[in-house]
């Protein structure tokens, strides 16, 4: 289909003149058909795709050079993520910049940075490249009029503030499952392991077992589990809690408008489980603390203890 859509826009494009609304109409089709093409292995598609985009880049047509140009940052970052080289990443995230500044209202342009921008937080050594995305893109969010686009500002912003926790303190704020307020003082001096999770993530609950075998091998030497509840249901959360004899204080906010939890969103957490590791002096030490990495960061922290 994607083929045939490519000769059916070549006919049209070669009997019409580019003001002429079906120019328009037939070289968006080739620019999507030539992508789809691209995507299912056909690496000349791939070629002739960024070939025709560049020529569409500098239309007169608005409406079509601002497509080409998505197009074309589409397909030179799908090309920097597959090389696995970073090297072309702080160009890819000025234009990335540009574009949205260009726009801001564009929700297309920003689904296509909230991409890019989250591909860094989960490569190796991606994290400043990621800090470095949102600080660019955070603050032309927030200036868009359209409110999706706003929210997105929002959104990272609290991504770049969690970002940033390496070698700062971490506010920890909620209310516990009893209903009491949480007081982060009770954490003075001791190995902290912040959990976002949920009762109804899987990776979440695969993650229990380690984490109460480290709690039960270091709660006496200062280590403390928190886990901030991503949860809706506080009944399920309570049942759940109880059945798994879970130690450590869960904090439990009741969502306020389909928002979620408030700490959360403070720190832009989009993806669960994340395990944040902290220090006794208060400030964070990884973002990442999952898996057999606990265990290491653990065994390093309390080797000296008796």
């Amino acid at each position: 289909v994607a083929a045939a859509s490519v000769q059916v826009a070549d006919k049209i494009l070669a009997q019409v003149k580019p003001d002429d609304a079906f120019h328009l109409q037939a070289a968006k089709l080739k620019l999507e058909s030539l992508t789809i093409l691209a995507r299912l292995g056909d690496g000349q598609a791939e070629k002739d795709m960024a070939a025709y985009a560049g020529t569409l880049a500098d239309s007169p047509n608005a409406e079509l050079a601002k497509e080409a140009k998505r197009m074309l940052f589409v397909s030179d970052a799908q090309a920097m993520f597959e090389s696995g080289s970073l090297d072309t990443a702080p160009g890819l995230i000025d234009r990335v910049a540009a574009m949205v500044a260009a726009d801001p209202d564009d929700v297309q342009m920003a689904g296509l940075a909230v991409q890019f921008a989250g591909f860094f937080e989960n490569v190796p050594d991606g994290e400043p490249l990621a800090v470095r995305t949102f600080e660019a893109l955070g603050p032309l969010f927030a200036k868009s009029t359209n409110p999706q686009v706003r929210k997105l500002g929002d959104r990272f912003a609290g991504t770049l503030r969690r970002l940033s926790l390496p070698g700062k303190p971490m506010e920890i704020k909620g209310t516990l499952l009893d209903g009491s307020p949480f007081d982060q003082a009770s954490l003075a001096g001791k190995v902290v392991l912040v959990d976002f999770w949920a009762t109804w993530c899987g990776p979440c609950r695969a993650e229990l077992p380690r984490m109460k075998e480290e709690y039960e091998k270091y709660r006496d030497k200062g280590f403390e589990v928190v886990g901030i509840s991503l949860d809706e249901d506080r009944d399920a959360l309570e049942k759940f809690v109880a059945t798994e004899e879970i130690p450590w204080p869960i904090l439990f906010d009741a969502p306020q408008d389909g928002e979620g939890n408030a700490l959360a969103r403070h720190y832009g957490i989009t993806g669960i489980p994340q395990l944040i590791l902290i220090g006794r002096d208060g400030n964070v030490i990884t973002l990442n603390a999952r898996g057999p990495k606990l265990a290491e960061e653990l065994e390093k922290l309390f080797k000296d203890a008796g």
